[in-house]
């Protein structure tokens, strides 16, 4: 098989998907401060179909990924580059799956919080993954690999917080039966959410930051020596 390496263009949807995730979470946290909870829903649906859309894009290309394996090089000694493979299209298919799966609950009017428990698990598993790579020295850039999978691997982790915000304040009011609890139509502790949201999207702009980092080194070199 022809070697192909669709690097250059997965970091560049990754940046894309910090900047809708980004954009969605800041445009439905301020119509929320001003208690327009329609246009926030509303801009929570059109931002999920964004993400689903970008996760079926990423989806497609980690499903090809993993069934053709399109980084191994046959050679005497033996299958080299295999485990790019498996670092970089397992991981993506994962997230690929929380972006799909967060975009058909928000617009079915599904609870979200399934979703954020799933992105617990599989943020850990990403921050694994990266913490191997660098253990195991696998990419020329090891630091930007490392920090790539710790900010997607912290948002996915994250997303539980911005999950539960959603099913209690921004859809349960409309539709009680996505609470995870009974809650009251509004934060008791708004102050608190505030933190846990500005964390969560500060972990979103820090994952664009090294997605774009990484890009740039990776477009530079893959452009003047393409494989």
């Amino acid at each position: 098989m022809t070697f192909m390496d669709d690097l250059t263009l997965v970091l560049d949807l990754l940046i894309l998907v910090a900047v809708a995730v980004f954009y969605t979470g800041f445009m439905v946290w301020l119509e929320m401060r001003r208690k327009d909870r329609m246009r926030a829903q509303t801009h929570l649906r059109e931002g999920a179909l964004v993400m689903g859309m970008l996760g079926g894009v990423l989806g497609t290309i980690a499903l090809w990924g993993e069934f053709t394996w399109p980084l191994s090089v046959e050679t005497p000694s033996g299958n080299v580059l295999a485990a790019y493979d498996l670092l970089f299209f397992d991981a993506l298919l994962m997230l690929a799956f929380l972006l799909v799966a967060f975009a058909v609950a928000v617009n079915l009017r599904r609870p979200t919080h399934m979703v954020g428990v799933l992105g617990v698990v599989i943020g850990g598993g990403i921050i694994y993954y990266g913490y191997r790579a660098w253990t195991l020295s696998l990419t020329e850039q090891p630091l930007e690999t490392l920090m790539l999978y710790l900010g997607f691997g912290a948002v996915a982790i994250g997303s539980y917080v911005a999950c539960l915000y959603i099913d209690w304040f921004v859809v349960g009011p409309d539709q009680p039966g996505v609470a995870p609890l009974p809650s009251e139509p509004t934060p008791r502790y708004p102050m608190m959410w505030n933190l846990l949201l500005g964390a969560f999207l500060l972990l979103v702009v820090l994952a664009g930051i090294a997605a774009l980092f990484y890009g740039f080194d990776t477009a530079w070199a893959h452009l003047a020596a393409p494989p």
